[in-house]
């Protein structure tokens, strides 16, 4: 009997696509994991942050786990785990798109480069792993209103994004006399 696992993933991105902005990615697993319901990821502030990354790295966040629940489990059976999230976008990319832009060398249509490869590419291979141990993804669009606690916990790495880029400013913008 498959060993069946569901996960909501949420990314959110405060002040999108600028050069202050700060993002988390954060997901609710409805069944504890360890204990705990909800995790999250502040995002690096380089490369700048985006709601598609946030939304990208959520995703990653919910591979990662479900891969080490896996691991934890005893004869490791197989694996089906469902994703919830109210990305389209971070769908498309890796059931639609993801086998085009391979083949086109990491090309768009247009031949201009694929944003959020890394992204993109980190989560296919944390799909590939899942596949390869006897396991399969899928992804389930829903309403971000039946997303909330996922938004929740991306939106506490949000803060944790926010303080650590505050932290930086002021040291990277202060200086201090020593006359």
């Amino acid at each position: 009997m498959p060993y069946a696992l569901e996960v909501y993933a949420d990314g959110a991105c405060r002040r999108n696509g600028q050069h202050n902005a700060a993002a988390g990615a954060g997901v609710y697993f409805p069944r504890p994991l360890n204990r705990s319901h909800g995790f999250s990821r502040a995002l690096p502030s380089h490369p700048t942050p985006t709601n598609q990354r946030a939304e990208l790295s959520a995703l990653i966040l919910a591979l990662e786990l479900a891969i080490d629940r896996r691991n934890q489990l005893k004869n490791r059976p197989f694996f089906a785990l469902t994703i919830h999230i109210d990305s389209q976008y971070a769908i498309d990319c890796l059931t639609k798109w993801l086998g085009t832009w391979e083949r086109n060398g990491w090309r768009t249509f247009s031949g201009a480069p694929v944003q959020n490869r890394d992204l993109i590419q980190q989560a296919a291979s944390l799909m590939d792993e899942i596949a390869n141990n006897h396991g399969n993804v899928t992804f389930q669009w829903i309403s971000r209103d039946k997303n909330i606690n996922a938004d929740y916990a991306a939106n506490q790495a949000c803060d944790e994004a926010e303080l650590t880029l505050n932290q930086h400013q002021q040291r990277s913008g202060s200086y201090h006399s020593y006359y």
